[in-house]
């Protein structure tokens, strides 16, 4: 058989069985939110449903006679408003959360349980939009999940069903870390803590958080799909440069402090003015450690330079190409002609991990081989991205895991698309 080596290409094994079949390690999935994903597994899914259906949804899980009720998925143009969802019911906290995580709408009952004090630039009560840090505060007051074991459960077999036996994730939203469900799980996670401010990170840390994990994760913008990502200039389509999330001196001291303490920095940036200014305090402090860009959906090629210099690992989603095809002409003019510039990463070594970021796409790794190959990346290049690129930053021994765990293909992945056995 030919087995994956270190450096992703195949050593030729004189073996009685998989004789000239491939066998390579488990995949990762570079960034996600598994039991997010898990919950979204577990209930109806909002995505491309009408208004009608929406509803339908809705009266449905109503009928359960829930406290609450999240729902997630929706996008335009079947978005459903506060009017929309007090005609339902406004007798329970409810709120809907668009499929790109950083939008939602709610009901008028969560607007008057929630105290949105200090976030009211988030809010829109009229129509009951919240968006980005808003979010957090319903989350911390009602819960982020509903079912933490059946949920985790849920997603670790669609994982491995997929080929997955790696991941980056972040799971502390609302719970603490003995509440993760990770403890006797078949994948291995990798999970970051991500924080809103200052306050939660230096909490975490008197907390002992960063004895057991050794990433940071912040959001700096939001999503394309709510005009929230950061942009230099304003959208096409609207009078925004969209929503910056951290004040520049703020966000420096979140990147001095994982330096000091030895922590890898995740850094949820979409637009050019996220990255710029990440890349602003990047030149200020001079950072030692490899820290990394999530999303990067719009790069410069000065940025692309600043990237390269300050050794940022940029984590990027390839489904996001065709998904957001729809919107991104309007909404960004002739800078579509400088999003997910894959290629060009890669053309410059620019480290690059690629992810789905479930829930808001499902992990389909196969998909990543044909979208990529339209901007002339070979499936090797793309495939050892997939298995072995992310251990720079995890540690876990993929090569090592394939004697007890891997992906067994009929035919040269590296030539050929083909779904693998999954052998665990």
């Amino acid at each position: 058989m030919y087995r994956m080596n270190k450096d992703g290409e195949f050593d030729f094994i004189n073996t009685k069985v998989n004789n000239n079949k491939y066998v390579t390690p488990l995949l990762t999935d570079s960034h996600l939110h598994v039991i997010a994903y898990g919950e979204k597994l577990s209930n109806p899914d909002l995505e491309f449903k009408s208004i009608l259906e929406i509803k339908n949804i809705i009266e449905a899980k109503l009928k359960d006679n829930p406290e609450k009720l999240i729902l997630r998925g929706w996008s335009e143009p079947g978005v459903p408003k506060k009017d929309f969802l007090d005609s339902i019911n406004k007798n329970i906290p409810m709120m809907m959360v668009r499929r790109c995580g950083h939008v939602a709408t709610i009901n008028s009952k969560m607007l008057e349980k929630i105290d949105f004090s200090g976030y009211e630039q988030y809010v829109d009560e009229k129509d009951g939009f919240i968006y980005e840090q808003a979010l957090e505060v319903v989350y911390a007051e009602i819960g982020y999940y509903q079912n933490i074991e059946k949920s985790f459960e849920k997603a670790q077999e669609s994982l491995l069903n997929e080929g997955f036996g790696f991941i980056h994730s972040e799971d502390i939203h609302g719970i603490t870390k003995d509440e993760l469900p990770f403890e006797n799980s078949k994948i291995k996670v990798y999970e970051k803590i991500a924080v809103n401010n200052l306050k939660e990170l230096y909490l975490f840390d008197e907390k002992k958080y960063f004895e057991e994990f050794n990433s940071v994760k912040v959001y700096t913008d939001g999503s394309f799909g709510g005009w929230t990502a950061l942009m230099k200039e304003n959208y096409s389509d609207k009078n925004t440069k969209g929503k910056k999330v951290w004040k520049d001196e703020e966000l420096k001291k979140v990147m001095e402090f994982c330096e000091k303490k030895h922590l890898h920095l995740a850094m949820h940036a979409i637009g050019d003015g996220a990255v710029d200014q990440i890349l602003q305090i990047a030149e200020k402090i001079n950072p030692k450690s490899q820290h990394r860009i999530i999303h990067s959906a719009v790069l410069h090629d000065y940025q692309l330079d600043l990237i390269k210099k300050h050794r940022f690992i940029l984590d990027m989603q390839p489904s996001f190409i065709p998904s957001d095809e729809p919107i991104l002409k309007s909404r960004l003019g002739d800078r579509v002609n400088i999003t997910y510039r894959f290629k060009d990463i890669l053309d410059k070594n620019i480290d690059l991990f690629l992810s789905s970021d479930a829930p808001v796409e499902e992990p389909i790794w196969i998909r990543y081989l044909d979208i990529l190959s339209k901007q002339n990346i070979s499936y090797k290049q793309t495939l050892k991205m997939l298995v072995l690129s992310p251990q720079i930053i995890d540690g876990f021994d993929r090569i090592g895991d394939m004697y007890d765990r891997r992906l067994i293909f009929e035919r040269n992945p590296f030539e050929y698309i083909t779904m693998p056995m999954v052998e665990i």
